[in-house]
């Protein structure tokens, strides 16, 4: 429960930050153009909290899913006296600074009049608003308010003269203020990637840095090794000895033995308060390409069993047939020619360098199996099963990159060692522009693979398949939660400019029209195209969170 709890805050805290810095941005450069912003808003659907500031309501709504800014001529302005004889009006002074209209439940104290002409849009940009009241067969003609406002019942609203609403304004004023949320989204995602970057591995020391919770359950510190220890050497029967002085010694060495397929023992030597020890541990194997791997802890010799396993089963993955225990004794791929290899297992060896070397997203899916022959303990006998798992593709693993940028390995061998981390303005350049550029990639070829076969629109997450990505990522830390930020920034800036009436790109297509013809597009087509393309966009959010919520019940 606290895990849930701290997840839907960070949830609600990552959408929130995002959602305003976008709508910011078209308020921004709205409030520049002296255009009407009617309101700023956090969330969709009924009113929780709201205040009026200047012309802006700025409230809170009650479902943390999306938000707006209501400018004025985004669509059609409504004429409320169109089909009216009479109006209840406040008038100050002459001018007329409010309309009430009646409702059924609400009843309006304020003199009502009826009325002839009125202009309270001003087309013509004259600066003349008015409306023409009848009393005992006078006409008067009164002044209306440029920020006059009309109470519909419970709805209060300012009038908005054609000089205050965005069709009014140039092409770029137009243009500034639409793109200018996506724009503060890839703004926002630069800061955040930079301040997450500010904390920077020591790569030159050979000290251990802290080794928390998730870390105490690995080799290393089970063995004994601990924070502020000095790694000083590590050898293998594999690799040989290598002195140790830095953390980045460390990491060509884990590398080159995960590269070379190795899995045998690891002799690491360290140094405690002037003493030094040795360690002996056996890598972790984490094979992330098809969701299962070994125990943290086992002996050389042991036998290859199943023992970190997170069942997967989607179009674009399916270890379903693999059960956590499993001893596997034979494990048999088609190689990038397609021809059937088979190995006898004798360690993980056997196992991983198979799915380090995996391609898959082949048209004939036998070719897509990975088969294995395993022992599987049934009421105290190990009974044979052949089983055949379907890992993710190399296209769909090269197209994912963790939260700051970095590469997702196909297999993770480790032996649970982490650096010390120090303050680096300069990491903090370097990580906001890779995390940012890595975010934009990874939007692009996830298009490519859904316009190619390689994913559908099913393995898409809404805001339940967020909601699990952020209660996941609040278990590692603020940084983490600021890179999560950064990622999904990129994604709803990039989104958001698709050429689709509805979102931002749309509305860019028509100032585009607009430039090349010399013409506006006829409102009432583009109020239907944006009304369209609304619903459905709605409904890939209703079926993508159908998806959701099937995969998070393990459907």
């Amino acid at each position: 429960m606290l895990d849930t709890l701290i997840g839907l805050i960070a949830f609600i805290f990552v959408l929130g930050v995002i959602i305003i810095v976008h709508e910011g941005g078209h308020f921004l450069f709205a409030r520049k153009a002296n255009i009407l912003c009617r309101e700023y808003a956090f969330g969709m659907g009924p009113l929780l909290f709201s205040k009026k500031k200047g012309e802006t309501l700025y409230s809170i709504r009650a479902f943390p899913i999306g938000g707006f800014c209501a400018i004025a001529g985004e669509e059609v302005e409504d004429d409320p006296l169109k089909d009216a004889k009479t109006v209840k009006l406040e008038i100050v002074d002459g001018v007329v600074v409010g309309f009430y209209f009646d409702t059924d439940k609400i009843k309006f104290d304020k003199p009502e009049y009826e009325f002839g002409d009125y202009d309270i849009f001003d087309a013509e940009e004259t600066g003349n608003l008015f409306i023409d009241i009848k009393e005992n067969d006078v006409v008067t003609r009164c002044k209306v308010d440029p920020q006059a406002m009309m109470y519909m019942g419970k709805i209060e609203m300012q009038i908005a003269p054609y000089n205050r609403t965005i069709g009014s304004k140039s092409k770029i004023a137009r243009t500034l203020v639409i793109a200018g949320g996506p724009f503060f989204n890839f703004l926002l995602a630069l800061v955040v990637f930079f301040i997450a970057g500010l904390s920077a591995p020591n790569v030159k020391s050979n000290v251990i840095g802290e080794m928390d919770e998730s870390l105490q359950q690995m080799p290393a510190y089970v063995a004994g090794l601990r924070e502020d220890d000095k790694v000083i050497s590590l050898s293998s029967a594999e690799l040989g000895y290598k002195d140790i002085t830095a953390y980045s010694d460390l990491q060509k060495y884990m590398d080159e033995y995960e590269k070379s397929g190795y899995a045998g023992q690891i002799t690491l030597g360290y140094e405690r308060d002037g003493v030094k020890e040795t360690i002996t541990v056996m890598p972790a194997i984490a094979i992330n390409n098809a969701a299962f791997g070994s125990d943290l802890i086992y002996k050389l010799g042991d036998e290859v069993i199943v023992g970190a396993y997170a069942e997967a089963k989607s179009n674009l993955i399916d270890n379903s047939e693999l059960k956590k225990g499993d001893i596997i004794k034979e494990i048999s791929w088609y190689d990038s020619d397609l021809n059937k290899q088979t190995k006898t297992v004798a360690s993980w060896a056997d196992v991983y360098p198979v799915f380090q070397q995996y391609v898959g997203g082949y048209d004939n899916q036998e070719h897509n199996y990975v088969y294995m022959k395993v022992l599987r303990d049934n009421e105290g006998n190990l009974e044979p099963k052949d089983i055949k798992i379907t890992p993710y593709t190399a296209e769909l693993m090269d197209s994912q990159s963790s939260l700051l940028g970095d590469k997702i390995s196909l297999v993770d061998v480790q032996i649970g060692v982490t650096a010390t981390y120090h303050f680096s303005i300069v990491n903090g350049f370097k990580t906001a522009g890779k995390g940012t550029a890595s975010s934009f990639l990874a939007v692009f070829k996830t298009l490519k693979m859904l316009f190619t076969g390689g994913a559908n629109v099913s393995n898409l997450s809404g805001p339940v398949g967020i909601f699990s990505m952020t209660k996941e990522v609040a278990k590692y830390g603020f940084l983490n939660i600021l890179a999560l930020i950064g990622m999904l920034s990129v994604n709803v800036g990039l989104l958001n400019l698709f050429p689709i009436p509805a979102l931002d790109g749309g509305r860019l297509v028509f100032i585009a029209y607009e430039a090349i013809t010399g013409k506006k597009p006829n409102p009432k087509v583009e109020t239907i195209l944006i009304t369209v393309t609304m619903l459905l966009l709605f409904a890939l959010i209703i079926f993508v969170t159908f998806g959701d919520v099937l995969r998070l019940i393990g459907l």
